[in-house]
């Protein structure tokens, strides 16, 4: 379970990136984000940052055409994934099967450092 401190720090880290690099994600959108860490792990926080900050806006307008349907894969995720609300699973729906943004292309082929491999690792040890 994090901690408030922990929250904390993960706002004013999603804070700074939203800032620095003029993403204009609202403060109730950044705790989205932080919310997303929290469930993955605080020591994902990094790659998850700059992954939804630099996707926010085209995620969100694919969101925006969600169908029922669509809506419906969302709500079934949610039952057994009470912390996360629905638009935030969405986000993760759009992030791990939907296409690739404009952003993700352009980082197609990066590697991970070999902290974030230990990281990922570790949470699906734990899981």
């Amino acid at each position: 379970m994090t901690n408030k401190y922990n929250r904390e720090f993960l706002l004013e880290y999603v804070e700074s990136e939203n800032k620095t690099n003029e993403y204009h994600v609202s403060l109730d959108n950044m705790n989205k984000i932080v919310d997303l860490i929290e469930y993955f792990g605080i020591e994902l926080y990094r790659p998850i940052t700059r992954l939804l900050l630099s996707n926010w806006q085209e995620i969100t307008e694919r969101i925006n055409q969600y169908t029922d349907a669509d809506w419906m894969m969302a709500e079934e995720i949610q039952k057994t994934t009470p912390t996360l609300d629905r638009f935030s699973i969405a986000m993760l729906i759009e992030v791990l099967e939907g296409e690739d943004t404009f952003n993700q292309g352009e980082n197609v082929g990066r590697r991970l450092s070999d902290e974030e491999l230990r990281a990922i690792r570790q949470h699906q040890d734990e899981q």
